[in-house]
């Protein structure tokens, strides 16, 4: 992209779609696919994103996708592709919008290939008014074309920040949740799919935030709330070694003493040693 340019419209189009599975390709053209009605799968990055009525996918430039839709299972779609066209006719240029918006450098300058949104700023009607400007050609409409542009990216930029947000306070309320979990269970075996269940998340999705969150897996933060906790144990209690491994949740006194070792270098017994030592 370059900073003197402005969008140019290529490729725009309402569409019926059917049963139908496209051909994997990519272009130079960035693609925003509006669902009008129904739902439709775009397959990109080796995922599969659904994409229901009212959302949107904005796939930025060279990134292999195609479009399935199922049997019986139509989908009515707007499309808008567009490239960066550096000439003389436009008011203003990308650059300059983004002094006036951080959020729209943000979208163009963040490292992702795509990202889907649901329509919460009337997304759908600007991109309506732009195909049919573009469309009805007519002499003289170019600054409305470019005022529909500008318009579409920055209700876009607004409504990718927004949601963002939105998604980072859900997040937290679940790592929150999980965490709850694990400090109230760690006594007992804890799997992924138990804390999954319980904070109404799906297993991957939970260890995805989890760890972008905490820098760590879920795994590693139980292991590490056990350590804690047989360290105070250790410390402050005279309960025996053998036992110790019961009240933070190991199947068996070796595998906890081995854990332990692992990460802090001592055996159980050794600590309790070394602390009381020191303490003295």
């Amino acid at each position: 992209m370059e900073l003197q340019s402005f969008p140019k419209a290529v490729y725009y189009y309402f569409k019926e779609w059917q049963e139908y599975k496209m051909e994997l390709h990519q272009h130079m053209a960035i693609e925003i696919m509006y669902v009008i009605k129904g739902k439709c799968k775009i397959e990109i990055e080796n995922r599969k994103v659904v994409l229901r009525k009212n959302q949107y996918i904005f796939i930025h430039s060279n990134i292999p996708h195609r479009l399935i839709v199922e049997k019986h299972s139509p989908s009515r779609m707007l499309n808008v592709e567009f490239e960066w066209n550096k000439d003389d006719n436009h008011f203003t240029n990308i650059q300059s919008l983004m002094k006036y918006d951080e959020r729209l450098m943000e979208m163009f300058v963040a490292d992702e290939k795509y990202f889907c949104l649901k329509d919460v700023d009337n997304i759908y009607y600007n991109l309506r008014s732009l195909v049919l400007e573009l469309d009805h050609k007519t002499p003289g409409n170019e600054l409305i074309i470019d005022n529909l542009f500008i318009q579409l990216l920055t209700l876009i930029a607004k409504n990718r920040e927004d949601q963002k947000k939105q998604t980072s306070l859900a997040n937290e309320y679940f790592i929150n949740q999980a965490l709850t979990y694990i400090h109230e269970n760690y006594d007992y075996e804890i799997k992924v799919h138990d804390i999954a269940q319980t904070v109404h998340l799906h297993p991957g999705y939970l260890h995805r935030i989890f760890k972008q969150s905490m820098n760590m897996t879920i795994n590693e933060y139980i292991t590490k709330v056990r350590i804690d906790k047989a360290k105070m144990l250790l410390e402050k209690t005279e309960i025996p070694v053998t036992e110790i491994s019961s009240y933070v949740g190991f199947s068996t006194s070796q595998y906890f003493s081995s854990t332990f070792k692992k990460i802090t270098g001592l055996t159980p017994s050794k600590y309790r040693i070394y602390f009381h030592d020191v303490k003295s």
